[in-house]
Protein backbone atom coordinates (compact mmCIF):
# COMPACT_ATOMS: atom_id res chain seq x y z
CA UNK A 1 0.00 0.00 0.00
CA UNK A 2 1.27 3.48 -0.88
CA UNK A 3 1.83 5.66 2.21
CA UNK A 4 -0.45 8.64 2.69
CA UNK A 5 1.24 11.83 1.53
CA UNK A 6 0.66 15.45 2.52
CA UNK A 7 2.66 16.60 -0.51
CA UNK A 8 0.75 17.54 -3.61
CA UNK A 9 1.22 15.81 -6.96
CA UNK A 10 1.66 18.26 -9.85
CA UNK A 11 1.36 16.75 -13.32
CA UNK A 12 2.33 18.84 -16.34
CA UNK A 13 1.96 18.19 -20.05
CA UNK A 14 5.06 18.85 -22.15
CA UNK A 15 4.29 19.83 -25.76
CA UNK A 16 2.68 23.26 -25.94
CA UNK A 17 2.48 23.55 -22.15
CA UNK A 18 6.09 23.55 -20.99
CA UNK A 19 7.35 24.26 -24.51
CA UNK A 20 6.19 27.27 -26.50
CA UNK A 21 5.53 25.10 -29.54
CA UNK A 22 3.82 21.75 -29.78
CA UNK A 23 7.18 20.15 -30.54
CA UNK A 24 5.86 16.84 -31.85
CA UNK A 25 3.30 18.48 -34.12
CA UNK A 26 5.90 20.93 -35.45
CA UNK A 27 8.37 18.09 -36.04
CA UNK A 28 5.99 16.12 -38.24
CA UNK A 29 4.53 19.20 -39.93
CA UNK A 30 8.02 20.35 -40.90
CA UNK A 31 9.61 17.08 -41.99
CA UNK A 32 6.54 15.65 -43.75
CA UNK A 33 5.76 18.99 -45.42
CA UNK A 34 2.36 18.80 -43.69
CA UNK A 35 1.47 15.43 -45.23
CA UNK A 36 0.66 14.39 -41.68
CA UNK A 37 -2.39 16.66 -41.52
CA UNK A 38 -4.71 13.94 -42.83
CA UNK A 39 -3.46 11.51 -40.19
CA UNK A 40 -3.93 14.03 -37.38
CA UNK A 41 -7.43 14.76 -38.67
CA UNK A 42 -8.28 11.05 -38.43
CA UNK A 43 -7.08 11.05 -34.82
CA UNK A 44 -9.05 14.17 -33.90
CA UNK A 45 -12.18 12.58 -35.38
CA UNK A 46 -11.62 9.43 -33.31
CA UNK A 47 -10.99 7.18 -36.32
CA UNK A 48 -7.56 6.14 -34.99
CA UNK A 49 -5.96 6.33 -31.55
CA UNK A 50 -2.92 8.44 -30.73
CA UNK A 51 -0.63 5.39 -30.90
CA UNK A 52 -1.68 4.73 -34.50
CA UNK A 53 -1.41 8.44 -35.28
CA UNK A 54 2.17 8.63 -34.03
CA UNK A 55 3.16 5.43 -35.82
CA UNK A 56 1.78 6.71 -39.13
CA UNK A 57 3.43 10.11 -38.71
CA UNK A 58 6.79 8.46 -38.04
CA UNK A 59 6.40 6.40 -41.21
CA UNK A 60 6.04 9.60 -43.23
CA UNK A 61 9.42 11.13 -42.49
CA UNK A 62 13.13 10.49 -42.70
CA UNK A 63 15.42 12.27 -40.25
CA UNK A 64 18.88 11.68 -38.79
CA UNK A 65 19.74 11.78 -35.09
CA UNK A 66 21.70 14.97 -35.69
CA UNK A 67 18.78 16.63 -37.45
CA UNK A 68 16.36 15.68 -34.67
CA UNK A 69 18.79 16.83 -31.98
CA UNK A 70 19.27 20.19 -33.70
CA UNK A 71 15.51 20.53 -34.13
CA UNK A 72 14.96 19.83 -30.44
CA UNK A 73 17.68 22.27 -29.38
CA UNK A 74 15.96 25.01 -31.40
CA UNK A 75 12.82 24.72 -29.26
CA UNK A 76 12.11 27.09 -26.39
CA UNK A 77 10.24 26.59 -23.15
CA UNK A 78 7.91 28.94 -21.29
CA UNK A 79 10.27 31.42 -19.65
CA UNK A 80 8.30 31.21 -16.38
CA UNK A 81 8.43 27.42 -16.10
CA UNK A 82 11.73 27.39 -14.20
CA UNK A 83 10.17 29.67 -11.54
CA UNK A 84 7.31 27.21 -11.26
CA UNK A 85 9.79 24.36 -10.82
CA UNK A 86 11.44 26.33 -8.01
CA UNK A 87 8.04 26.83 -6.38
CA UNK A 88 7.32 23.10 -6.48
CA UNK A 89 10.70 22.36 -4.93
CA UNK A 90 10.22 24.90 -2.13
CA UNK A 91 6.77 23.60 -1.31
CA UNK A 92 7.90 19.96 -1.64
CA UNK A 93 5.28 19.26 -4.30
CA UNK A 94 5.92 16.23 -6.48
CA UNK A 95 6.35 17.54 -10.03
CA UNK A 96 6.09 15.03 -12.89
CA UNK A 97 5.88 15.57 -16.65
CA UNK A 98 3.41 13.45 -18.64
CA UNK A 99 3.62 13.39 -22.43
CA UNK A 100 2.06 11.49 -25.31
CA UNK A 101 5.08 12.61 -27.33
CA UNK A 102 8.56 11.16 -27.67
CA UNK A 103 11.28 10.86 -25.05
CA UNK A 104 14.13 11.70 -27.44
CA UNK A 105 13.29 15.38 -27.86
CA UNK A 106 11.94 15.74 -24.32
CA UNK A 107 15.30 14.69 -22.85
CA UNK A 108 17.24 17.06 -25.09
CA UNK A 109 15.03 20.05 -24.28
CA UNK A 110 15.05 19.39 -20.54
CA UNK A 111 18.84 19.05 -20.59
CA UNK A 112 19.16 22.29 -22.54
CA UNK A 113 17.42 24.14 -19.71
CA UNK A 114 19.08 22.13 -16.90
CA UNK A 115 15.76 20.55 -15.93
CA UNK A 116 16.74 16.94 -16.54
CA UNK A 117 16.10 16.01 -12.91
CA UNK A 118 12.33 16.33 -13.44
CA UNK A 119 10.87 12.83 -13.89
CA UNK A 120 8.77 12.25 -16.99
CA UNK A 121 6.72 9.51 -18.63
CA UNK A 122 6.28 9.39 -22.40
CA UNK A 123 6.43 7.19 -25.46
CA UNK A 124 9.95 6.18 -26.46
CA UNK A 125 11.85 6.43 -29.72
CA UNK A 126 14.52 4.44 -31.47
CA UNK A 127 16.15 4.99 -34.84
CA UNK A 128 16.30 2.53 -37.72
CA UNK A 129 18.63 4.40 -40.05
CA UNK A 130 16.77 7.59 -40.90
CA UNK A 131 13.42 6.17 -39.86
CA UNK A 132 11.78 6.84 -36.52
CA UNK A 133 10.36 3.86 -34.66
CA UNK A 134 8.05 4.84 -31.78
CA UNK A 135 7.50 2.44 -28.92
CA UNK A 136 4.72 2.50 -26.34
CA UNK A 137 5.80 0.99 -23.01
CA UNK A 138 2.62 2.05 -21.19
CA UNK A 139 -0.01 1.48 -23.88
CA UNK A 140 -1.30 -1.83 -22.54
CA UNK A 141 -1.89 -0.30 -19.11
CA UNK A 142 -3.90 2.64 -20.39
CA UNK A 143 -7.26 3.50 -21.89
CA UNK A 144 -6.56 2.21 -25.40
CA UNK A 145 -7.08 5.64 -26.94
CA UNK A 146 -3.73 7.13 -25.93
CA UNK A 147 -0.23 5.95 -26.74
CA UNK A 148 0.73 7.01 -23.23
CA UNK A 149 -2.40 7.29 -21.10
CA UNK A 150 -1.99 10.11 -18.60
CA UNK A 151 -4.90 8.91 -16.49
CA UNK A 152 -3.00 5.67 -15.88
CA UNK A 153 0.05 7.56 -14.64
CA UNK A 154 -2.03 9.87 -12.44
CA UNK A 155 -3.70 6.93 -10.72
CA UNK A 156 -0.41 5.04 -10.44
CA UNK A 157 1.52 7.99 -9.00
CA UNK A 158 -1.13 9.36 -6.69
CA UNK A 159 -0.87 8.40 -3.03
CA UNK A 160 -3.96 7.94 -0.83
CA UNK A 161 -5.76 11.23 -0.26
CA UNK A 162 -3.09 13.13 -2.20
CA UNK A 163 -4.32 16.25 -4.01
CA UNK A 164 -3.48 16.40 -7.72
CA UNK A 165 -2.89 19.49 -9.84
CA UNK A 166 -3.01 18.95 -13.61
CA UNK A 167 -1.68 21.50 -16.12
CA UNK A 168 -2.21 20.99 -19.85
CA UNK A 169 -3.31 22.33 -23.19
CA UNK A 170 -4.49 19.57 -25.51
CA UNK A 171 -6.55 16.51 -26.38
CA UNK A 172 -4.08 14.06 -24.82
CA UNK A 173 -4.83 15.63 -21.43
CA UNK A 174 -8.54 14.81 -21.48
CA UNK A 175 -8.09 11.37 -19.93
CA UNK A 176 -6.37 12.65 -16.80
CA UNK A 177 -8.36 15.69 -15.80
CA UNK A 178 -11.36 13.75 -14.54
CA UNK A 179 -9.14 12.43 -11.75
CA UNK A 180 -7.47 15.76 -10.88
CA UNK A 181 -8.45 18.06 -8.01
CA UNK A 182 -7.25 21.27 -9.67
CA UNK A 183 -6.98 21.83 -13.43
CA UNK A 184 -5.10 24.50 -15.34
CA UNK A 185 -6.16 24.55 -18.98
CA UNK A 186 -5.55 26.46 -22.20
CA UNK A 187 -6.19 25.96 -25.92
CA UNK A 188 -7.95 22.68 -26.81
CA UNK A 189 -8.08 21.47 -23.21
CA UNK A 190 -9.75 24.72 -22.16
CA UNK A 191 -12.37 24.27 -24.88
CA UNK A 192 -12.97 20.70 -23.77
CA UNK A 193 -13.42 21.76 -20.14
CA UNK A 194 -15.93 24.41 -21.18
CA UNK A 195 -17.84 21.98 -23.37
CA UNK A 196 -17.99 19.35 -20.61
CA UNK A 197 -18.60 21.95 -17.87
CA UNK A 198 -15.44 20.98 -16.00
CA UNK A 199 -14.07 23.58 -13.60
CA UNK A 200 -10.58 24.89 -14.40
CA UNK A 201 -8.15 27.76 -13.99
CA UNK A 202 -7.29 29.35 -17.33
CA UNK A 203 -3.68 30.22 -18.06
CA UNK A 204 -1.60 31.58 -20.91
CA UNK A 205 1.81 30.72 -19.46
CA UNK A 206 3.35 29.65 -16.16
CA UNK A 207 3.34 33.21 -14.91
CA UNK A 208 -0.45 32.84 -14.72
CA UNK A 209 -0.13 29.49 -12.95
CA UNK A 210 2.20 30.98 -10.32
CA UNK A 211 -0.20 33.91 -9.84
CA UNK A 212 -3.08 31.53 -9.14
CA UNK A 213 -0.95 29.53 -6.72
CA UNK A 214 0.13 32.67 -4.88
CA UNK A 215 -3.25 34.41 -4.78
CA UNK A 216 -5.75 31.61 -4.37
CA UNK A 217 -4.20 28.25 -3.66
CA UNK A 218 -3.31 28.95 -0.03
CA UNK A 219 -7.02 28.46 0.58
CA UNK A 220 -6.75 24.93 -0.83
CA UNK A 221 -3.57 24.06 1.06
CA UNK A 222 -1.23 24.07 -1.93
CA UNK A 223 0.82 27.03 -0.77
CA UNK A 224 1.49 26.41 2.90
CA UNK A 225 2.79 29.72 4.17
CA UNK A 226 2.51 33.44 3.61
CA UNK A 227 6.31 33.58 3.36
CA UNK A 228 6.28 31.21 0.39
CA UNK A 229 3.37 33.14 -1.06
CA UNK A 230 5.54 36.27 -0.96
CA UNK A 231 8.36 34.38 -2.67
CA UNK A 232 5.97 33.51 -5.49
CA UNK A 233 5.28 37.19 -6.05
CA UNK A 234 9.00 37.98 -6.10
CA UNK A 235 9.58 35.26 -8.71
CA UNK A 236 6.78 36.69 -10.86
CA UNK A 237 8.19 40.22 -10.67
CA UNK A 238 11.62 38.95 -11.70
Amino acid sequence: MKPKSENKLVLVDFDGTITKNDVGALLFDSFSKEKNKRIVSEWLKGKINSKECLQKECELIEITKTQLKNFALSQKIDEHFSHFVDLCKREKMNLVILSDGLDYYIKIILQKYHLEDIPFYSNTLRFAGKKLVPEFPYFERGCGNCGNCKKYHLKNLRRPEQKVVYIGDGFSDKCAIGEADFIFAKNDLKSFCEKEKIGYFKFKDFRDVILVFSREMETFGLIKSKIQKAKCKIAIQN
